[in-house]
């Protein structure tokens, strides 16, 4: 019987016999393959992006996150090669580059589809990429950053009833709303599939030439006849400035990665933590400078700049507008005070001298529901004549319409503070964090002018049109209604907080917001137990 000693087993293969392959030469075969999927091993691929003036999937990736922290899942992904047509088709990383990595020191997920690689377009592989990480998002509560660049589903290989069972891309994207940031960036053109990533973001940038749309132009001409080119389907001025399905369009792919990392600078990394504050050195009073007692004309029928208002009161350059070309009378905005992120929603007196619409009750409703998701507090700045009425007005379903963001605000647990500039007439008052939803600040600045309908139009509406109502009588009702209208006396009944020094408006809100420890609470009226509210839009 023999015995082992434990001393390795030295001898060479028998006669015959096939060696192994060492694990140096398993690795390097391994870093061989992976070369294949990165920009230095696609010079071609590469240098044809670039002549379309657009970086590739993973220059963006690299433009976007802190040196040296991206961590990359399925480099080594491959197409199946199952359907007909895609035997023998080279596809490196099948066309999509998905990892972690770090944007100002804070872990993100990225996904960054490759245009240069059958198009960007989303095969079953890719899919799989995408799905584990949105797994990754989802498990470890970090936001997801996807530059969505093709033109949606890899015909090739998805056609037939087995396709049926997806990749749970819409429940996972569901799921992943309001729990953390979601981010989508558009450089190229975003068809079909790659449209659908930009409608379930938070936030979208889209830079100037990009196109968004459901469809594609060669898509659109198979299925209707329709000629069209990408930027009259869905060019990135149309989506910023007519639609706004979009929050910003920029001019190059660098200010799209400045506004990403900015945007995400004001959100935790879930709804489960506490919003992130920047450093911030206190001044005494915050006592902000004479200039304010100048800003708003004394003639309440003259228009007057509210972004230079904003940037007054919140913290310096820490501004960023959200849609700042669509729906131009309501000004949305991500701020901080007092180095806290908060929501801004201020009327804009230049246009259409600040009366809410449709499109300003979706783009004040859809930013209501972000802030309220992830804790940041909603300051209201209100200087608003009412809602636009007529008959073009009402076809934009404005009467479901104009009730959006009043329901946003009853389903949020936000603190909301509230300072009315100047005119606060009717429903739209209510719109602008108005008392029933129980700010934690309710204040007017002595020019305030608060009553369900401004005074000229009270009074046509009692007298109607008729001449025998003497003219010095309107005058006097007039007059008496324009008194009425005066914060005083709201202020002498305790309707609300304070009459404020204009210049006192920073540091009261401040202040204010010290005193509310909690990134979330629920104001107001007890709550019933229900699963939730049913949206009127």
């Amino acid at each position: 019987m023999r015995t082992s000693t434990g001393t390795p087993d030295t001898e060479s293969p028998g006669a015959g016999a096939v060696a192994s392959p060492s694990l140096r030469e398993l690795t390097d075969e391994i870093a061989t393959e992976k070369a294949t999927a990165v920009d230095a091993g696609r010079p071609a691929a590469v240098s044809a992006q670039h002549e379309r003036g657009r970086l590739t999937a993973r220059e963006r990736i690299d433009r976007l996150l802190d040196s040296g922290t991206f961590v990359e899942v399925g480099q080594l992904a491959r197409p199946t090669g199952d359907a007909r047509l895609m035997r023998d088709i080279d596809a490196p990383a099948d066309g999509v580059v998905v990892g972690r990595g770090r944007v100002d020191d804070r872990p993100v997920v990225v996904v960054s589809y490759d245009f240069t690689v059958l198009g960007g377009s989303m095969g079953h592989v890719n899919d799989e990429k995408f799905s584990r990480a949105r797994q990754i998002a989802l498990r470890d509560g970090v936001p997801l950053v996807v530059f969505a660049e093709g033109a949606g589903a890899r015909i090739n290989e998805r056609m037939g009833s087995t396709t049926i069972r997806g990749h749970e891309r819409f429940s996972d994207l569901s799921l992943l709303s309001g729990w953390v940031p979601i981010v989508c960036g558009v450089s190229g053109p975003a068809f079909a599939g790659h449209a659908n990533l930009v409608a379930l973001s938070d936030f979208c940038v889209m830079v100037k030439g990009s196109a968004l749309g459901l469809a594609g132009p060669r898509l659109v001409e198979a299925a209707t006849g329709e000629r069209v080119t990408a930027e009259e389907m869905g060019g990135s001025t149309l989506h910023a400035e007519v639609l706004g399905s979009v929050e910003l369009e920029v001019g190059d792919e660098d200010a799209m990665m400045d506004a990403i990392r900015t945007y995400l600078g004001y959100f935790p990394g879930n709804a489960g933590k506490d919003v992130p504050r920047a450093a911030y050195q206190s001044q005494d009073g915050e006592r902000l400078p004479d200039t304010m007692l100048r800003l708003v004309p004394d003639n309440p029928n003259t228009a007057y700049d509210m972004r230079r208002l904003v940037r007054l009161v919140f913290d310096d350059d820490s501004v960023l507008e959200i849609k700042p070309r669509f729906a131009r009378n309501v000004v949305t905005s991500l701020a901080r005070l007092g180095g806290r992120p908060v929501g801004v929603i201020a009327n804009n007196p230049m246009f259409l001298a600040g009366s809410l619409d449709t499109p300003a009750s979706d783009k004040m409703a859809r930013f209501i529901n972000i802030c309220d998701a992830f804790g940041l507090p909603i300051v209201f700045l209100a200087d608003v004549p009412g809602y636009l009425v007529g008959s073009a007005a009402e076809r934009t379903n404005l009467v479901r319409h104009s009730m959006r963001p009043l329901w946003e605000l009853g389903q949020s647990t936000v603190p909301i503070l509230t300072v009315v500039i100047r005119k606060a007439y009717g429903l739209a008052y209510h719109t602008m964090g108005g008392a029933e939803f129980h700010p934690e600040l309710l204040v007017c600045w002595p020019s305030a002018q608060v009553s369900p309908m401004g005074a000229d139009g009270a009074v046509n509406v009692i007298y109607g049109r008729h001449d025998h109502v003497p003219a010095d009588v309107r005058d006097e009702v007039t007059a008496e209604f324009r008194d009425l209208e005066r914060p005083i006396h709201a202020a002498r009944r305790v309707k609300i907080d304070d009459i404020l020094d204009p210049r006192d408006t920073r540091g009261t809100l401040i202040d204010t917001l010290c005193f509310v420890q909690s990134a979330s609470h629920v104001s107001g009226h007890w709550r019933p137990p229900k699963k939730r509210g049913v949206s009127p839009v």
